[in-house]
């Protein structure tokens, strides 16, 4: 349940947001790419304990909203779904390649950088486009499982705790979430950042079924798993948003 959008002052800054109630414990705070204040907060938390925490937090929420200001936010093109269009995978440009094909069930195959996806030739144009975005999504998602399973494995034998399955979804702001029974959900759009964000990501995760919250216990327990985190953390405040299909 979101609540109406409520503002408050930090100096000469006013910061809107709203409240999202949830089954959750604690009270999260994300500033969205594009500014967005939302505050987490379980369903039976009292607004003023709310407002207080806001009241604390104020100063960090402002820097946080200054930060995706200085972003250079990328031009919202369209990615066609025709052959030549440029994708990313693993921050590498790939190209697709449609072909027709008489088989009602679509295929897809990739190979030197080109991702051919065959697509029933009898479909109109508005049906044609509808399977190639919905082909090319389910590709991703399949790569990301099997990078994400892969790459995890290596974190896992340096820790002590496991999760208790891996998910990947079509989250539009995360890149990740961990389920309080200890299930990892990674957003598969991670699959077009390098291969060192997509490690930082999966340990943030993983760091979280140890420490659910974001404090000082967990940054040592990603620290510790991947020393670099700080550099790959900003690279994804920088480039997140172009980790994007458009169509």
């Amino acid at each position: 349940m979101v609540s109406e959008i409520q503002t408050i002052k930090y100096g000469d800054i006013e910061i809107s947001y709203s409240i999202d109630r949830t089954s959750r414990k604690t009270i999260g705070i994300v500033v969205e790419p594009d500014g967005k204040v939302i505050i987490k907060a379980p369903l039976d938390l009292e607004q003023q304990i709310i407002q207080e925490s806001i009241y604390k937090k104020r100063k960090w929420i402002a820097e946080k909203i200054k930060l995706t200001e200085e972003i250079e936010k990328p031009i919202p093109l369209k990615h066609e779904l025709v052959s030549g269009e440029k994708i990313l995978l693993k921050n590498r440009l790939i190209r697709l390649k449609i072909h027709p094909y008489p088989n009602k069930r679509s295929k897809i195959t990739y190979a030197f950088k080109i991702l051919h996806i065959y697509i029933n030739e009898t479909l109109s144009q508005k049906e044609r486009e509808e399977e190639i975005k919905r082909v090319l999504i389910n590709w991703y998602k399949e790569k990301a499982l099997n990078i994400i399973t892969n790459r995890i494995d290596k974190y896992l034998a340096l820790i002590d705790f496991r999760p208790h399955g891996i998910k990947i979804r079509n989250q539009k702001v995360r890149w990740g979430s961990c389920t309080k029974d200890g299930k990892l959900i990674f957003n598969w759009r991670i699959v077009m950042a390098p291969i060192s964000a997509i490690d930082y990501i999966i340990v943030h995760e993983l760091s979280h079924l140890k420490e659910p919250t974001h404090s000082t216990k967990f940054w040592s327990i990603v620290q510790s798993l991947f020393p670099n985190f700080k550099k790959c953390k900003e690279w994804l405040r920088i480039n997140g948003l172009n980790l994007e299909l458009r169509i």
